[in-house]
Formats: structure tokens, C-alpha cells, sequence
């Protein structure tokens, strides 16, 4: 086996492996330069054994598994910034919203300035420590098992903490979507956990980046027209924006 043959199969098992691989990282690691690395993933991707995504790669497999939010932040974390960007544009003043958890969400919560006072209902720990020094923010932290990998409630407890409140908006990122299979995520209790968030509110916003498009998470949330809002970045093709606007789902480019 070339050397070259090595080290992409040494890339391909570790992004099958962990879900995502940083080129900076993989250039460390296997003392190449960054653009070495980056042929590299090109050249997997067109085998099709991983998808390249913004400073490096993600796993190829349509499903997808429910990562560890510090690898998650890592992936497309430019569009996950400007799509943050812009979904603070939704916030009101006086107003109250859930966030759910994810690394989407947390470039969302870091965005959000105040107009007034402002409610927000969330299962993240770390979304609820951005504002806990905001004096005009009031948060309602959902209860129940946290779970590791997001740093976020789940479950019945979870759930029973929104069966008493409205929000005019309940802004959550998925794993996958498109028009076909719907929204879905990584795990049975975070898409039962959504349900309940979007019934405790009067709109539904997604936050996603174009790479979730097509994927699909084992547990789903809902369908796709039981949605409002999707923002998402440019990635996503012209042909699928038309057939999601066509349905009446407003669709913002960041």
C-alpha cells in the first residue's frame, strides 16, 4: 500500500469512526500540510466515503449518530454562525422563546441581544449559562437526565416542564431533513422532546446547514410542512429551496 493510500485510508476510518475530522487536525496528526490533507479529502469524497464540510469532513452514511456537541461545533461551523445570524432577527421585544439544544443553537444563543425583557425556555445547559449574567433574561432550564453528549435534558421530565407555558417561537436544528422522510435527529427521546417544544409554541423555526439536507437521523420529528421557518446556508440546491418553499415553508439563506 502507497503512502498516500495509507493515510487516506487512515482519514476515511477516523472519520467513519468519530463523525467528523478537522483538516488542521488530520494535518498534525499525520505531519502533512493542510493542503495535502485537503487533496486528500477531495479525493474520498469522490469515492464517496466521506463529505467534505467547512475546515473538513464528516461521514458519508445517510444516517447519522448522535455526537458529542464538542465535535459537533467543529462541523460547518461558519454557516452554523450566520444561520445564527439570522434567526436573531426573529427575536421580539418582550418575548418568549425555547431554543433546543445543539452546536446550532448555541451559535444562535450567542447572537441573541435583548429587546426588553426576554423569556427563554431550553433543556441546554450551556445555552442557559450564555444568558445567567443577563439581568433582562429570565430562564426556565428544563429538567430531567442529562445527557452527556449534548449537555441537555431529555425525557418525561423534560417534556412535563412545558406542558404549563407558551412561547411565540421554538427555534431547534435537526440531523436531517428533506421532503420526503422530514425532519429527524439522533435519538427517539430528542425528536419526542421537540414535538412537545414546537406544541408549546406558535412557530416553528429550524436552524440547519445545507449538509443536513437529504440525511436522515433515527428518530423523527415531525414532517416537513408542519414547519414554519428553515433557515440554512447556500449550499443548499436552488431545485430543493423551490419544492420546500412549494409547501409554504418560508426559506431564509444566511
Amino acid at each position: 500500500m502507497t503512502h498516500n493510500a495509507k493515510r487516506r485510508k487512515y482519514i476515511s476510518d477516523l472519520v467513519a469512526r468519530r463523525g467528523y475530522a478537522s483538516v488542521t487536525d488530520l494535518a498534525e496528526d499525520l505531519g502533512v500540510t493542510t493542503a495535502t490533507i485537503r487533496t486528500d479529502l477531495q479525493h474520498l469524497e469522490d469515492k464517496g466515503f466521506l463529505i467534505r464540510s467547512h475546515g473538513g469532513a464528516i461521514t458519508a452514511k445517510s444516517t447519522v449518530r448522535d455526537l458529542k456537541e464538542d465535535v459537533k461545533k467543529k462541523v460547518n461551523a461558519v454557516p452554523k454562525k450566520l444561520i445564527g445570524k439570522e434567526a436573531a432577527k426573529f427575536i421580539g421585544e418582550n418575548d418568549s422563546i425555547i431554543i433546543a439544544s445543539g452546536s446550532t443553537m448555541v451559535a444562535f444563543a450567542e447572537d441573541i441581544v435583548p429587546r426588553g425583557s426576554l423569556n427563554v425556555v431550553t433543556p441546554s445547559i450551556r445555552i442557559a449559562s450564555q444568558f445567567i449574567d443577563q439581568p433582562n433574561v429570565t430562564i426556565l432550564q428544563l429538567g430531567g437526565i442529562i445527557y452527556g453528549n449534548s449537555l441537555s435534558t431529555r425525557g418525561s421530565y423534560a417534556e412535563a416542564g412545558l406542558e404549563t407555558l407558551h412561547c411565540s417561537k421554538v427555534f431547534f436544528g435537526v440531523e436531517g431533513f428533506d421532503v420526503k422522510s422530514g425532519l429527524t435527529c439522533a435519538t427517539l427521546e430528542e425528536a419526542n422532546l421537540t414535538r412537545k417544544m414546537m406544541k408549546s409554541a406558535t412557530q416553528s423555526i429550524v436552524l440547519a446547514d445545507s449538509t443536513k439536507f437529504c440525511r436522515r437521523g433515527f428518530g423523527k420529528i415531525c414532517n416537513l410542512e408542519d414547519i414554519d421557518v428553515l433557515i440554512t446556508d447556500s449550499g443548499l440546491p436552488e431545485e430543493a429551496r423551490k419544492a420546500i418553499e412549494s409547501i409554504g415553508i418560508t426559506v431564509i439563506i444566511a
